[in-house]
Parts: C-alpha cells; sequence; structure tokens
C-alpha cells in the first residue's frame, strides 16, 4: 500500500498496519491528566490584596472565639503560628497573602517577585523556598521506593530509558582532588539517568550518574527492571544492550549514521519512532512502537521547571 501525503500537516499519513499497533501495549485506565497543560481560570496574584488593619485581616481570617477573662482574653489567628523554620517577626502576615506566596512559588515565580507582590520579607520567602525543596526531595524518596514496575502474570509493559546532560562545570586548581589532577580531569558534568512507565508517569525514577564514566546500567537493570516482564525501549546507547533477564529492548537512532552500501557509502536518516517485533519466551509475537518520546518530554519538563538548558550528548 502507498504512501499518501498529507498537504495540510506537510507529512506521509499513517498506514493502517502503523495505526494498529499500540504505542502502549497495556491499558491502565483512561489517560493521566498532564500537569503541565493544565489551564485554570483563578490566579493567585487575586489572593494579594493589601489589609489595611487588624480588624480587616480577623474579617478575613475568621478568627478563633475570644477566650474568656480568666484565660488572658486573648484571640488566636492562623498568622500568630508560622511556618516550621520561620520566626514570629518573619511572618506576621495573613494566612491569605501566605497562600498567595506558596502558590506563586509552586507555580515557579521567582522570589523576588513574590517579594514585590506580597510585601513579604525576602528572607521569609527564601526560606520558605528552601523548605518546600526539601518537602519534595523527602517526598520523592519516599514513594520512589514503592515504585515497581511490570510484573504482571503474562502481559508486558513498555519502560522508557534514556539519559541527559543539563550542565558543566570548569573546576579550579583548589578544587581538584589528587586522582583528578593526576588523570587531567578538570571537568564536573551534571548527568541523570530516568526510567519511566509508559502511561503511568508516577513511576519516574532518576538516577544521578558521576561522569566521565559511562554510564553504569548493570546495577539499575538488576535493581529495577530483571524478571519484571518489561520491554525496554532506549537509543543506541551500546550500554543498553546488556542481556537481562526478563527484558526485552529495542533502540531506535537519534542521529543519522553513514553506513557503507556496496562500494559507496551512504547517510541513514535517524528514527525516532518505528515499529519493532519481539518473540516472546512462551512463543507469541509482540509488536510495539519503539521509542524514547515520553522519557524525552520529562527532560524537557525539568528544563522549564528549573530554567536551565539541556545540553548536547557527550561523545
Amino acid at each position: 500500500m502507498g504512501k499518501h501525503y498529507n498537504a495540510k500537516k506537510g507529512r506521509a499519513m499513517k498506514t493502517p498496519s502503523w495505526s494498529k499497533v499500540k504505542y502502549q501495549c497495556h491499558s491502565d485506565g483512561e489517560g493521566f491528566l498532564r500537569r503541565d497543560q493544565m489551564k485554570t481560570s483563578s490566579s493567585p496574584i487575586r489572593l494579594v490584596q493589601p489589609v489595611r488593619d487588624v480588624k480587616k485581616a480577623s474579617s478575613v481570617l475568621s478568627p478563633l472565639p475570644s477566650c474568656s477573662r480568666a484565660s488572658l482574653q486573648q484571640e488566636e489567628m492562623p498568622t500568630h503560628s508560622p511556618p516550621p523554620g520561620l520566626h514570629a517577626e518573619e511572618w506576621c502576615h495573613p494566612l491569605q497573602l501566605q497562600a498567595a506566596a506558596l502558590l506563586l512559588r509552586l507555580g515557579n515565580v521567582s522570589l523576588s517577585t513574590i517579594h514585590i507582590l506580597t510585601q513579604i520579607n525576602h528572607k521569609a520567602i527564601e526560606k520558605m523556598g528552601r523548605n518546600l525543596d526539601l518537602v519534595r526531595k523527602w517526598h520523592v524518596r519516599r514513594e520512589e521506593k514503592k515504585i515497581v514496575f511490570g510484573g504482571a502474570a503474562r502481559a508486558w509493559r513498555d519502560v522508557g530509558v534514556d539519559e541527559a546532560t543539563f550542565d558543566k562545570k570548569t573546576l579550579q586548581p583548589f578544587e581538584l582532588s589528587d586522582a583528578d589532577a593526576k588523570a587531567n580531569k578538570n571537568v564536573r558534568w551534571e548527568q541523570w539517568a530516568g526510567l519511566i512507565q509508559r502511561g503511568c508517569p508516577k513511576t519516574l525514577v532518576l538516577f544521578n550518574l558521576k561522569p566521565p564514566n559511562t554510564v553504569d546500567w548493570k546495577p539499575i537493570a538488576l535493581t529495577w527492571l530483571q524478571n519484571r516482564r518489561v520491554v525496554l525501549h532506549s537509543d543506541s546507547a551500546r550500554s543498553y544492550r546488556l542481556k537481562v533477564p526478563g527484558v526485552l529492548r529495542d533502540a531506535v537512532a537519534h542521529k543519522k549514521k553513514r553506513v557503507k552500501k556496496g562500494n559507496t557509502h551512504v547517510w541513514v536518516k535517524p528514527s525516532y519512532v518505528k515499529i519493532s517485533k519481539h518473540k516472546l519466551p512462551d512463543g507469541r509475537l509482540l509488536k510495539t512502537k519503539s521509542g524514547t518520546q515520553i522519557i524525552d518530554r520529562v527532560w524537557r519538563f525539568i528544563c522549564v521547571a528549573t530554567s536551565v538548558s539541556l545540553l548536547p550528548p557527550r561523545r
């Protein structure tokens, strides 16, 4: 069957045989909501309203009823209890402004902008940002222990893997260790590897790598994927060619390659997604769409959330 050209999109239409193969072999119900594409009509800026006096603040915040005269006749408001790690003089603001500052920080608004909008002490905002990062770190470490890839009785799960380099730093002579100075290694790389199961974004697991050594894929594969009945989708890196029990692998080429055909050399275009065939241990034939689009979207989201740029792969 020949290819049909779609003039509107400027690309070839997919054939029926291509459309029959699903990008995700298994089905875990309906799709997940992508929070990075959510749109809402409410805005945290509306919460940033100046509070003129204590009476207006008490009417907005609905304070607790006052105690009796024998109990010092004192009203207790939510603003009297600052967040953990902050002193009362650093966070003596209405609960409305506190919620606005937290929502703005969750929306990746800069600390200086939050300070201008809310008129909250910059030290309190910085400490709130650090505490928020610690809470995220603890939550990720706790939930990461519950993540399990594959493990079904007969079904096979799709798992994507990839690595990315975000930053590098040239070290000064006084920052080098004795071993690095002898090996003439004066560059520190910020490189990470990730695993994620298709159709389940909450299974994302990240690993901090230590270049310039090659990716030590063996301990990661044996810990997370051994005997889990998964189809591993990766690029053409050599480290992913390791034979692991219970793991089938397919790969795509993200760069053009010069190959020899007959007596001439030709350039082969990169293939970002293609149909791959796998023979299962029970004799069945499984067709999958290989590619690393899911984990590549994770790297893009991290770059946007952390305001860093993705460096080209190290050769």
